[in-house]
């Protein structure tokens, strides 16, 4: 079995630099990744984190569209919470009209930062919420221009401008089986976050679960060396922390420290921080495109997101370059 690869970048502000110079090394890496083949490049959206200066996926996408000339650009994800469904269509179908199927989509259900930027984000809400089902069917239709006839947005009052002539690929951030069946009730594609949990029967429940004709994407961290011990340190320093909170509500964190501080800080709502294992697949190039087969086989997918965190973009090029040339033999 083939395999197409694209590439995740949060635009991580390393030691020694600024918004300014990461952001235009994510650029670069944009245009590394589309001289050596890669599928899609997507950027995310984090909110008041100093370390990550992609705070607003639909304006580094329009960029890196112009910087670029054929791979596509993708959001992995916009956090639906904060926004309206109404307006993040809007934005991606001028950025789709910009550069006709070269935009994808994603939509995560995370809030992308601490209980801050949910305030700030969230302040002027005033009619009850809507779930995010219906935040994500809502997107969806707009998009499509196909609400039911009983919607009120069926109306073509409403219709979507500019409108959408061709597809635009949408797809949802997810590791859970509910995330599956939302996917595939919406018709949308699915990228699951091995990176985030190394859970290898709670991916196969979700491709089980998966049943629409779209892509199934698994993004998993990729680190390249020959040498064991630097391979074994890499995997040391990489961690995944999860907060959970008595009302179910779950926080990702990339580091310890900044998990138990906000644990520390919800003690009311008996707080409790669970270390995960990462999905990366780690050593030779020879060794990670083996893995990345045996798992295109078991779980029944040919596209793979590839994240490099916690190495300067100097080396991220390297891992990407060495990938490239393992698959085509090179």
């Amino acid at each position: 079995m083939g395999i197409k690869l694209s590439l995740l970048d949060q635009s991580i502000i390393y030691e020694g630099e600024t918004a300014t110079s990461t952001l235009a090394k994510t650029v670069a890496f944009a245009q590394k990744a589309e001289s050596l083949g890669f599928d899609t490049f997507f950027v995310s959206e984090h909110h008041l984190i100093k370390e990550l200066a992609g705070a607003s996926p639909e304006v580094l996408i329009g960029y890196l569209l112009a910087s670029t000339k054929t791979i596509k650009v993708g959001a992995a994800g916009v956090m639906l919470q904060h926004y309206v469904p109404f307006k993040v269509a809007e934005s991606f179908s001028v950025l789709h009209h910009l550069a006709p199927n070269r935009v994808v989509l994603g939509i995560g259900k995370a809030q992308g930062g601490k209980d801050e930027a949910v305030e700030v984000l969230q302040r002027d809400f005033v009619k009850p919420p809507q779930t995010f089902e219906e935040k994500f069917a809502e997107l969806a239709h707009f998009i499509r221009n196909d609400f039911p006839e009983e919607h009120p947005y069926a109306a073509s009052a409403y219709t979507l401008e500019p409108q959408i002539q061709e597809n635009l690929a949408i797809e949802l951030l997810g590791g859970s089986q509910e995330s599956a069946v939302l996917a595939t009730k919406e018709q949308a594609g699915l990228i699951y976050p091995y990176f985030g949990n190394a859970d290898e029967t709670a991916l196969a429940d979700t491709r089980h679960a998966y049943q629409a004709a779209e892509s199934f994407k698994i993004a998993v961290i990729v680190y390249i060396t020959d040498d064991e011990n630097e391979a074994k340190d890499y995997l040391e320093k990489q961690a995944s922390y999860t907060v959970v909170l008595n009302n179910g509500k779950r926080l990702n964190f990339a580091d310890q420290a900044t998990a138990n501080e906000y644990a520390n800080q919800h003690q009311a709502e008996k707080a409790q921080v669970i270390q995960r294992q990462v999905g990366a697949f780690v050593g030779s190039a020879a060794q990670v495109t083996a893995e990345l087969l045996d798992f295109a086989e078991r779980f029944n997918t040919e596209h793979f997101v590839i994240h490099t965190p916690g190495v300067p973009y100097d080396k991220k090029h390297e891992i990407i370059q060495a990938l490239a040339n393992e698959l085509k033999g090179e």
